[in-house]
């Protein structure tokens, strides 16, 4: 009886498996993705970064397809026209010096022969950043921003960051695997000379991905207070040792709040059955060579205020790494064996059982800090 019972639960198991399909919603766009542009006018000293790419099909290959070699003009409302180069594939950058007077676009010429332009904006001054702070929790540390505009005219904010943070080794090497240098010992190891092979401290790089905006509209003065930033979660390895974060902050206006507004939902909110519905994203920039077909991306002109901060390892921080000592014979055989692929790494000279000499050794992610994505040179910012 039981056994029937089984088989037939099998059966239906089976038949739901085999009626699964894979599902491609009917979604109209062109062929090479709708056109999507990135990036704020810089009115400052530094440079206008502006990053072109196009939508993928939801049922194709994910990530970015950049534009490359398009043309891209910043025209002034003073008949001024400054070229935006390619740098890096999908990536047009310059120093542009734009004046706080006038009011300024872009035209982009893409090679499929289309052109898209968008609508004149004026130079939006941007207050100073009063302070970065940060909150500890069982979630682990939120960074927040205060800022406030004394003429109460800004209201409208958005930020983005560059983050730097020096990691570690679990163990300090003083040694090398080295067979052709002439300071090697007769199992191929040497002592550590020049700065370059100091593998012990390394710095990450990381940039913001997120959206992270904030309005004073509901206030009566223009004050932002704890806008949260970046969430580091507990354990992560950016508060292993130091962190700092370059926070740049930008003034918009009410239209421009409104569609980053609307692209955080979009972006944040999926997957959530109670969360708002993905909407349209339709900014300022228009294709004059086909009105009818959408472009992604909103350009604003401002002059940014930035600020760094150095935020130390903060007391009982639980970052660690499962690291462990071996021990390898001081003889060719076996430092080749065990060192000559990289995997692990000798520390330092020792002995076992008080005579057998042979080198303390580790796992290169414990000894060698660029396993583990770091770069050595130290940044020149950094304390």
């Amino acid at each position: 009886m039981k056994r029937g019972y089984y088989i037939q639960i099998l059966i239906i198991i089976a038949l739901c498996i085999s009626c699964k399909d894979r599902y491609y919603p009917e979604i109209n766009g062109p062929e090479t993705g709708y056109l999507v542009v990135e990036g704020t006018l810089n009115a400052g000293n530094a440079a206008t970064s502006l990053l072109l790419s196009r939508t993928t099909a939801v049922n194709g290959s994910r990530g970015r397809s950049p534009v490359l070699n398009a043309r891209i003009a910043v025209e002034g409302s003073d008949n001024s026209v400054l070229q935006l180069p390619m740098s890096t594939p999908g990536n047009y950058e310059n120093t542009l010096q734009l004046s706080a007077g006038n009011r300024y676009r872009i035209r982009i010429n893409t090679t499929d022969g289309k052109e898209y332009l968008s609508d004149f904006v004026p130079v939006k001054i941007t207050p100073a950043i009063d302070s970065i702070g940060f909150k500890e929790s069982e979630k682990g540390v939120q960074l927040y921003v205060n800022t406030h505009d004394p003429a109460n005219s800004t209201i409208y904010y958005r930020w983005d960051f560059d983050e730097t943070w020096e990691i570690n080794s679990y163990y300090q090497s003083m040694l090398i695997y080295d067979p052709k240098s002439p300071d090697a010992d007769e199992a191929g190891v040497r002592n550590r000379i020049f700065p370059r092979e100091d593998v012990f401290a390394c710095w990450k790089y990381g940039r913001s991905s997120g959206i992270y905006i904030g309005n004073s509209a509901k206030l009566t003065s223009d004050v932002i207070f704890q806008q949260p930033l970046n969430l580091i979660a507990a354990g992560d390895d950016r508060l292993s040792v130091k962190y700092s974060i370059l926070l740049r902050q930008y003034a918009m206006d009410k239209a421009a709040y409104e569609f980053y507004d609307l692209m955080k939902k979009n972006t944040e909110s999926i997957g959530d059955i109670f969360g708002p519905l993905p909407s349209e994203l339709r900014g300022n920039i228009h294709c004059t060579t086909n009105p009818g077909e959408i472009v992604i991306g909103y350009i604003s002109a401002t002059v940014p205020t930035q600020k760094r901060v150095f935020i130390n390892r903060p007391a009982g921080w639980k970052f660690g790494q499962l690291c462990e000592i071996q021990f390898v014979l001081q003889n060719k055989d076996s430092t080749f064996e065990a060192f000559s692929a990289g995997a692990t790494i000798p520390i330092s000279n020792t002995t076992r059982d008080f005579f057998t000499e042979g080198y303390s050794a580790a796992m290169a992610t414990c000894v060698d800090c660029t396993t583990r994505g770091g770069k050595v040179q130290k940044p020149s910012y950094w304390p």
